[in-house]
């Protein structure tokens, strides 16, 4: 959409987005008047039109291919002029740069800095794009799950239910309970790829975006204090629940399950 276009889609958006409407706004400025950026765009849950007042603004900024010290210098001036600014980080995410800000009350940044591409993704709202690079059609990485994907995250579920075992052997509940949650993160990665969510390798917020009724079953009991009798019947259930899913996982994306290390698994938890 043009500028204008793109200024009414914000102004259209609910009073209760107010905060995230502000940031927006001020980086569509931004992108106006940088020669350096070149594609502004919003997605998640804004992007989907499902956003509340607690929602993140989870966006990208394309620059020109030399332009992203330019426009990260423009994005730090602006960011800090903001009245309701509270505090941010810049750190490189995938060999990109991000920047992590947060402002009054609960709004967030989650902005990507990078040399522009080619193509807008599904549920991406395109608020700045003179030079007509988000006309055609792109997948997303995080869209993409193959049987290889699938292998491997549900290998390293097993081997975290295996390292939860061993720490339960040693007492350490800390590291039990830690264990478990990954496992637990495994599991939620595998049922939003048999469920054909968006972007399942991350998982639970991904499963909710979808439909936050349609869980895994005995989902429930994988969840433990810390306590060890909690913890072993908490790694028990989530075996169970990692062995459907995966199965499940499976057939849709193909993939060979990691059969012998399940079984080994089960022993070690079962004793």
């Amino acid at each position: 959409m043009d500028e204008r276009a793109a200024r009414e889609w914000l102004a259209g958006l609910a009073p209760r987005l107010g905060a995230q409407r502000r940031i927006m706004e001020r980086l569509l400025d931004l992108c106006v008047a940088e020669p350096a950026a070149r594609v502004f765009l919003v997605g998640c849950s804004i992007g989907r039109g499902a956003a509340d007042e607690l929602s993140d603004v989870d966006s990208f900024l394309g620059t020109t291919p030399d332009g992203v010290d330019q426009v990260m210098a423009s994005l730090r001036a602006a960011l800090l002029a903001m009245d309701d600014f509270v505090d941010m980080l810049e750190h490189p995410y995938r060999e990109l740069t991000r920047i992590v800000a947060q402002f009054s009350g609960n709004a967030q940044l989650d902005l990507v800095v990078a040399p522009a591409h080619q193509g807008r993704a599904p549920d991406e709202v395109i608020l700045y794009d003179p030079d007509g690079r988000m006309d055609t059609d792109r997948v997303h990485p995080a869209d993409v799950v193959t049987a290889d994907s699938i292998r491997e995250w549900t290998f390293l579920g097993w081997v975290a239910l295996a390292d939860l075992a061993k720490y339960l052997r040693r007492g350490s509940l800390w590291e039990a309970l830690n264990r478990l949650n990954e496992a637990r993160d495994r599991i939620w990665a595998l049922w939003a790829a048999a469920r054909g969510a968006r972007h399942p390798v991350y998982g639970l917020s991904q499963v909710l975006d979808r439909d936050p009724g349609d869980l895994p079953g005995g989902i429930e009991a994988t969840v433990a204090g810390l306590d060890a009798a909690q913890l072993r019947a908490a790694g028990i259930a989530a075996s169970v629940v990692l062995q459907d899913v995966s199965e499940l996982a499976a057939r849709v994306h193909g993939g060979a399950l990691p059969e012998a290390l399940a079984g080994h698994v089960r022993t070690l938890l079962a004793r």
